[in-house]
């Protein structure tokens, strides 16, 4: 069974009015799903307060693997078939033209989707070149624990992008991961609510501070580490005296992520519950119906891709980290949960969904990582019991005060903060390496591309574009750019 990842919102998960989700916890909401979904006639306040609301509830449910609590929840904001058939012909009947047009019965989900998934793969490739730069710049020799960790970690989110496709086939979107549109310009911000910029710097305090950063935790705390060898909903017809509006739109779904999600995690936790809404709006296309349990919900509906174009875990040559195949909403639960357990942990610990690769077994979640390298401590045999709170929980900002990680921070080449191609032109000799790397990264995504329209056995050659990258780069960062820093690579799109 899936580990259960940290709650990220509050303590305690919520449903909604008159529905139980944890003993004696009953929470009343204004706004039902089914309203959510269907009515256009509330107004933009009470739209996004249920965004908020059920993409919350819905989310920890699916991602927490409580299905029996998921089919009540679906109970609960849908009612009896009979009930929600009379209603939603009713707000059918009521709707403007205009509305019926562009209401979320009506979009096109996979332009949506195309877009959103598409953001989350440029969110995961945006942390490869900074984590692969901090990574190169390392000089030989030097830094070995903190080497391995950041190694790990940029290998995990190229995991990470490659099971992104996996969804995006699985509804039938070509994914697209090496056209110039698909590459980071740095310095940047990832496409959320963010205040800090993700650059190409080489191995330092403040470029690991920035990976922190990318790496955090929606959850405030974590469990100390420890290491031993119903009422009835509100209807949401209204009077046809308000008017209708349409707030399903890509703009409004948008602008909901990047004014209210403040990390990775958080923008898997809205893009997932976007891809269920249009799981249960191609449901009841089909069954003129609205879905009742997990089962109705799991497959067919916006699942129509071709499984051959699925990368399975046979053929990912990647260490570290599990890759799922998805035909199914069950394969999206079980992506998202590896790429947020990676990412900030899992069962509300500081640890991995899957610790088979870390040191005696336990594998520690990216931030975690990162903060070990800062602090130059690692977590495990720490003393936490000063920051501990009656229920063994402790701030995920809390330090690693265990074994000592030794970190020579000088041990690195002196690169130019996010150098660009255009920087070498003056220099002839740099401005061919500074190319050639380019080439090298472009011929990596295009193995990858390929693989994910399916040609998998192309993954094979990213190993070997890989260990020219390191090559390719170590030769540009040993070599003066002017009298302060060295050269760099810039993972720039290769210019003609």
């Amino acid at each position: 069974m899936r580990q259960r990842l940290i709650n990220k919102a509050e303590p305690e998960q919520t449903l909604l009015k008159g529905s139980l989700l944890s003993k004696n916890t009953i929470v009343e909401e204004e706004i039902s799903l089914q309203s959510l979904l269907f009515d256009t006639t509330i107004s933009k306040e009470d739209w996004l307060e249920g965004l908020k609301s059920h993409s919350k509830t819905l989310t920890n449910l699916l991602l927490n693997d409580q299905i029996n609590e998921f089919n009540d929840y679906l109970s609960s904001q849908f009612g009896s078939p009979t009930f929600q058939e009379i209603n939603v012909d009713q707000l059918e009947a009521k709707t403007a033209p205009s509305a019926k047009k562009s209401g979320l019965l009506n979009m096109n989900y996979r332009s949506a989707l195309q877009d959103l998934l598409q953001t989350a793969i440029l969110i995961e490739h945006s942390t490869i070149p900074p984590y692969l730069t901090a990574l190169y710049s390392i000089k030989d020799g030097k830094n070995v624990l903190a080497s391995q960790i950041i190694r790990s970690v940029a290998v995990e989110e190229m995991l990470h992008m490659i099971m992104v496709c996996n969804v995006m086939n699985a509804v039938n979107i070509i994914p697209s991961v090496n056209k110039p549109q698909n590459y980071p310009t740095y310095p940047m911000k990832l496409p959320m609510n963010v205040d800090f910029f993700v650059g190409l710097e080489t191995f330092s305090t403040n470029s690991i501070a920035t990976f922190i950063a990318i790496e955090s935790p929606s959850s405030a705390f974590v469990k100390a580490p420890v290491y031993d060898h119903i009422e009835e909903n509100r209807s949401f017809l209204k009077s046809s005296s308000v008017q209708e509006s349409n707030h399903w739109t890509l703009e409004n779904m948008k602008t909901f992520i990047m004014e209210n999600v403040h990390t990775i995690g958080e923008y898997y936790d809205v893009l997932f519950f976007y891809i269920v809404v249009f799981q249960i709006i191609a449901y009841y296309k089909a069954n003129g119906k609205l879905p009742q349990t997990f089962e109705e919900l799991n497959t067919g509906g916006i699942f129509t891709g071709n499984p051959a174009k699925q990368i399975r875990p046979e053929q990912y040559y990647g260490s570290g980290g599990k890759l799922h195949a998805v035909e199914a909403l069950s394969g999206v639960i079980a992506v998202f949960q590896e790429i947020k357990g990676q990412g900030e942990g899992a069962d509300e610990s500081i640890f991995d969904v899957d610790p088979s690769q870390f040191e005696e077994g336990m594998e520690l979640a990216h931030y975690f990582r990162f903060k070990e390298i800062f602090h130059e401590h690692y977590y495990l045999d720490g003393k936490y019991e000063p920051f501990m709170d009656e229920n063994g929980m402790m701030p995920v900002t809390t330090p690693p005060n265990g074994k000592a990680l030794p970190v020579e921070w000088s041990a690195a080449y002196p690169m130019k903060p996010n150098p660009k191609i255009a920087d070498y032109q003056s220099n002839p000799p740099l401005y061919a390496q500074g190319k050639a790397f380019n080439q090298t990264y472009k011929n990596l995504l295009d193995a990858i591309q390929a693989a994910v329209e399916g040609d998998a056995k192309e993954l094979e050659k990213s190993i070997m574009y890989m260990y020219a990258l390191k090559e390719q780069a170590v030769g540009l960062m040993s070599q003066p750019l002017d009298s302060q820093y060295n050269a760099g690579p810039t993972f720039e799109y290769p210019s003609n």
